[in-house]
């Protein structure tokens, strides 16, 4: 077996590293096998799959009709993306590198198994998919695309997502849900106006859970007051504290740049922007996540097999030793074993820190709701509905939207805290220093599909002729009854006192007629608020319980299978350790030199996976 090689020589032409770190798993795997540590050698081979994935994920996010489609379109010269008038890409479109172009469609199955792969000719991707016949009438997820792309040949791999805005916002929640498993963000926003306030929550929200970002402003070549926009759109983002930079760019210019071989229009497009922070900061892995973790399962691995390395060898080398090593093997392996106990520390801490979440994230969603819902009745009590319900049922979706997305984003950052604080409590124990678990949040947020919109006001707008019905049918009683007591005065039926009585009374009828029908107007405007609100809380709520309860799951059975490595890994130590002391003298001797063969490449792997986590930081 070859030693580790310095992983400093690779960095030029390997800025990740992933030779030297596949070598070093190779040599951690290996001597796992020795050991006959299936745990450890499953852990190695997973951590290898994931740093060999050449995929650099940046999602393509926006509000609807912003040019996120042409902008995927011009960037690789391909069309893998629907354009046109209406709402365009309706499903999540990922688009990778291949030789040859392909799609095909992600289907779920009906019994919840692993999504089906159906293969589909690369020019129907600019078609609606949603219920493309080769789905056979199940729910198609997404789309993935391949193209011989040159700048997708270096791993990057764009998603292509459905707008965030319309209706109630569909897409938002699964917009987010996507961002933390994303390397980069291209946030895209045209120049027609400055950032709306949705927008502005969105970028907010997004760059929270994806920090390594910048905003697109298309479609220069419309507006030629563009630059006065990307001007204030930058003003707001400093007064909200959100620092990412804004690149406006041309699809149009850029595509008759490539047609006509112009580079001069191409530099006026700003494409080379585009191409330089995907090139800087999203190919040079800025915020390397999975690198990270996968150097912290190698350190972590080869810790456990020099534990048992080291205690063989210093029972063979040191024999006085053995029973202070045996002792303190055996009082390690009992903390280990109380870890696993449902009493134990972190175990409380885990358990306690859900409950207190699900119940603050609970009353989070309420709370906003709950504002949302008396700014609703503000407004209702302060117009017609009917005139504005159009308007006031937009904004009550927006609202509670935005607020989805906040608590989706609040909710995500709280379960990482819990998992460091767990983390914490963890290693207090004894037992090592872990890598945190990655919260998976692929899931997170409800879907606003499912559910209802707003529901439409039974009550119209009064017209003209109702108006002049009403008052006249409470004049009439007015008339009549001052016209028959004043005819005893020997006036007629219509005479000034009988018409202004009917005229006094009637406006009286209108009046009220219009207040009660308005009363009645409002309040079905607020049951109906109210119960769109309820619907949302219900399938959200839901979500949310069940989404904290899988987190709960991911940091208990992670935590756990370190604390049952550890005990296995101690109690092997400790049975080499007493074996130790029955080996003959000729075989003590070459079990010593091999142990130290051993423990040399492990040092050695720990010092290289050690050097990789500091320069990676």
């Amino acid at each position: 077996m070859t030693q580790p090689s310095d992983p400093r020589p690779a960095a030029a032409g390997d800025p990740r590293k992933v030779k030297v770190i596949v070598e070093l798993i190779d040599h951690t795997s290996t001597i796992a096998a020795i050991y006959d540590r299936g745990d450890l050698v499953e852990r190695l081979r997973l951590a290898k799959v994931r740093i060999n994935d050449p995929q650099i994920r940046v999602v393509i996010a926006g509000q609807l009709k912003q040019g996120k489609s042409q902008l995927l379109n011009s960037l690789l010269n391909i069309p893998v993306a629907r354009v046109g008038d209406d709402e365009s890409t309706v499903l999540a479109t990922v688009v990778a590198y291949g030789e040859q172009a392909s799609a095909r469609l992600v289907v779920a199955r009906p019994d919840g198994a692993e999504p089906e792969l159906i293969d589909i000719p690369p020019s129907e991707v600019t078609n609606d998919l949603r219920r493309a016949p080769q789905a056979g009438g199940r729910e198609v997820l997404r789309v993935e695309v391949t193209a011989p792309s040159p700048l997708l040949k270096g791993g990057l791999a764009f998603v292509d997502t459905p707008g965030v805005g319309g209706l109630g916002q569909p897409h938002l929640s699964a917009t987010l849900g996507l961002l933390p498993d994303a390397d980069a963000l291209l946030m895209v926003s045209d120049t027609s106006q400055e950032f709306t306030e949705p927008e502005m929550t969105f970028i907010r929200q997004a760059i929270e859970i994806c920090p390594v970002a910048t905003i697109v402003a298309t479609k220069t070549d419309l507006y030629p007051h563009w630059r006065e926009i990307v001007g204030a759109n930058t003003g707001h983002l400093q007064r909200a504290g959100v620092n990412v930079p804004i690149t406006p760019v041309s699809s149009v210019l850029r595509s008759h740049a490539i047609q006509l071989n112009d580079k001069e229009l191409n530099e006026e497009s700003n494409f080379p922007a585009i191409v330089k922070f995907l090139s800087d900061r999203v190919l040079n892995r800025e915020s390397d996540r999975i690198r990270d973790e996968v150097v912290a399962e190698i350190h972590s691995a080869a810790e456990h097999l020099l534990l048992s390395v080291n205690s063989e060898l210093s029972a063979f080398t040191d024999p006085d030793e053995r029973e202070r090593l045996t002792a303190e093997l055996e009082r390690r392996k009992q903390e280990a074993q109380d870890a696993l106990q449902q009493t134990a520390l972190w175990q409380q801490v885990l358990n306690d820190g859900i409950a207190d979440l699900t119940a603050d994230v609970d009353h989070d969603l309420r709370h906003r709701f709950r504002n949302i819902t008396q700014h609703a009745e503000k407004v209702i009590d302060n117009g017609d509905p009917t005139l504005h319900w159009a308007e006031i049922g937009s904004e009550l979706e927006e609202a509670v939207a935005t607020a989805v997305g906040d608590n989706f984003v609040w909710a995500y950052q709280r379960a990482e805290a819990l998992a460091a604080e767990v983390a914490r409590t963890f290693t207090e124990a004894g037992l090592e220093a872990v890598q945190l678990p990655q919260i998976d949040a692929r899931d997170m947020g409800a879907g606003f599909g499912e559910m209802k919109s707003l529901a439409r006001l039974e009550a119209k707008p009064i017209k003209a002729g109702h108006k002049v019905i009403t008052g006249m049918r409470g004049s009439y009683g007015g008339v009549l009854m001052f016209g028959m007591l004043t005819s005893f005065a020997g006036l007629g039926m219509f005479n000034p006192l009988s018409l202004g009585a009917g005229l006094v009374l009637g406006r009286k009828a209108y009046k009220e007629d219009m207040e009660n029908r308005m009363l009645r107007v409002r309040g079905e405007a607020k049951n109906n608020m109210r119960k769109f609100i309820d619907d949302v809380a219900f399938v959200v709520g839901k979500e949310s319980r069940d989404r904290l309860k899988g987190i709960q799951r991911q940091l208990r059975d992670h935590y756990r299978g370190i604390a049952n490595q550890t005990t296995r890994s101690l109690n092997e130590s400790l049975q080499a350790t007493l074996a130790a002391a029955k080996v003959e003298e000729n075989e003590r001797n070459t079990r010593v030199r091999e142990l130290e063969r051993q423990q040399n490449i492990l040092t050695q792997v720990v010092d290289h996976a050690t050097g990789l986590a500091g320069a990676g930081n």
